[in-house]
């Protein structure tokens, strides 16, 4: 329910994904001048804004003594963020393509001035600058379906039908004169495919269609993952319970392809649930037969392996137990164990880091673990790098102008190139796809020899040899990789610990850790 509460009832929280930029809230301040407040803020119990930061912001400068406010049922902090995203993607009326810099471009082509210079103000507080309390009213959603169905679309739907399980409240749909919509195309059409008989909407006039429609479905700041998501982006890179691997019927499971795809090329991972005979030494000839599972997910890898007489040291920072929930204490168990190994000096043949870039959010991340996997085969060995391209499906057609239904809810972040988005209002998580420029920044500084750099099925498959250790870059790596942080707002705790056993391992020491100085994407 939608109540007018004192603008002071709800504040902003510390966490919103949008930069401001002055430009945009000139607009938006423009747009409730002339238009009011078209759909409601939304809020915890405890009044944080989960959407609406950049309205209350500028009714505040108006003089807004009230604001339209519609309070969902109290969250934890990991699902408050992961619902702001979603209303930050769910509101506007967009398309999996459409980026902050594409929207912005759309909206700063238009003619705002032609659009409202024939428009009234609105008096702030009265109430006309309220519509979405004072001119809400409840629509045949048959009607409007059948008037608007043309412009349904999976993606927008999906969206909103995410919103809506999460917070349990339908946002009104704002029609215009004839019932078309000018925002909400995506709760229409969930609420048709529900038989839901009447929607909640707010009817503005003719002449307002056209500037309602830019400032709904295109005024958005930009998005800054990077800063204040950072770290949910790097613990929420856990591999998903729904990934687990197929396994035999002797529940083996089947080999990951970054483990064999560069000496077996053509075959599946279900060939190799159980690694033995010629193929395993086929194997063990190009591989060998000690080496590290970087980023290791459940172990699923590693245990099939070990099954076949390797030794493999595995690292998992973020191992995750049914439901999706990272067990810290066994990550935690998984790590110091590793770093046992590492100090006890085993020569590693070859370092695996296998499907861990796919989700690895930011390029200095990849960076820091490319150190590292050098420091580790280091002197003779070498690292076999396995992940997605940006040749991938997912990262091809989003630049398509027209997308088939969808079952992944995703959408693009610009933050860096081929980079999405995706598991919204659960833990969102980003998929990065790779160019083979990018694959060679990451890895040249760590390596004299790229021995192997080539597309197998849409994944790059790559080999680096002849490793170096920079000990200030090592030291670097370490103190991040092994402060990684914890959605419970700890870290790791490690690094003091990983710092000893490298320089163990490699008989050297280290620089001492940066004071105050903290990890940025």
């Amino acid at each position: 329910m939608i109540k007018l509460v004192p603008i002071d009832a709800v504040k902003a929280s510390e966490y919103n994904p949008r930069r401001n930029d002055e430009k945009r809230l000139a607009l938006a301040e423009l747009s409730l001048r002339k238009l009011g407040f078209l759909l409601p803020i939304y809020a915890d119990e405890h009044g944080e804004i989960l959407s609406g930061h950049q309205r209350q912001l500028v009714a505040r400068r108006m003089g807004f003594p009230e604001i339209p406010v519609e309070y969902v049922s109290e969250k934890e902090l990991g699902e408050r963020k992961a619902v702001n995203v979603l209303f930050n993607r769910a509101t506007n009326d967009l398309q999996k393509q459409d980026t902050c810099a594409i929207v912005k471009k759309r909206l700063y082509e238009m003619d705002i001035q032609a659009m409202t210079e024939a428009l009234p103000d609105i008096e702030p507080g009265s109430p006309e600058s309220y519509p979405c309390v004072y001119a809400l009213r409840r629509m045949d959603t048959v009607k409007l379906a059948k008037a608007n169905h043309r412009n349904f679309d999976a993606h927008t739907k999906q969206l909103a039908k995410s919103l809506e399980r999460k917070i349990r409240a339908f946002m009104p749909i704002v029609i215009g004169e004839e019932g078309n919509v000018i925002n909400g195309i995506g709760r229409l059409q969930t609420a048709a495919e529900a038989s839901r008989k009447v929607v909640p909407c707010v009817q503005i006039k003719k002449e307002q269609e056209a500037f309602a429609s830019a400032m709904l479905n295109l005024l958005s700041m930009d998005f800054d993952m990077e800063a204040n998501y950072a770290d949910d982006l790097r613990f929420n890179s856990f591999m998903r319970e729904r990934n687990t691997r197929e396994t035999d019927a002797a529940g083996n499971a089947a080999l990951g392809d970054g483990f064999f795809k560069g000496v077996f090329p053509k075959n599946n991972g279900r060939d190799f649930c159980i690694l033995d005979g010629a193929a395993l030494e086929t194997w063990k000839r190009h591989y060998g037969s000690s080496v590290v599972d970087f980023g290791a997910g459940k172990l699923s890898n590693t245990r099939t392996l070990r099954k076949a007489g390797i030794n493999v040291s595995a690292f998992e920072p973020y191992f995750v137990t049914m439901g999706d929930k990272i067990h810290k204490e066994k990550s935690l168990e998984i790590a110091s164990r590793f770093l046992d190994e590492v100090e006890a000096g085993t020569p590693y043949s070859s370092v695996f880091i296998s499907s861990v870039f796919n989700s690895v959010p930011f390029m200095t991340d990849r960076k820091q673990i490319a150190v590292i996997a050098a420091a580790l085969c280091y002197r003779d060995g070498m690292v076999v790098c396995w992940c997605q391209s940006d040749k991938a499906p997912q990262f091809v057609n989003t630049k398509k102008k027209f997308l088939t239904a969808e079952k992944t809810l995703t959408f693009d972040l610009d933050y860096e190139p081929n980079t999405i988005l995706g598991d919204l209002g659960e833990h969102p998580k980003v998929q990065k796809g790779h160019t083979e420029a990018e694959m060679r920044e990451i890895f040249t500084p760590c390596f004299e020899k790229i021995t192997r750099l080539e597309l197998i099925s849409k994944f790059w498959y790559l080999e680096a040899e002849n490793p170096k250790v920079d000990p200030a870059a090592l030291a670097a790596a370490l103190d991040f990789e092994f402060e990684l942080p914890y959605p419970d707002g700890t870290k790791m705790g490690l690094s003091a610990r990983a710092r000893e056993a490298f320089e163990h391992r490699l008989g050297i020491k280290l620089p001492p850790p940066a004071e105050n100085k903290e990890a940025a994407p």
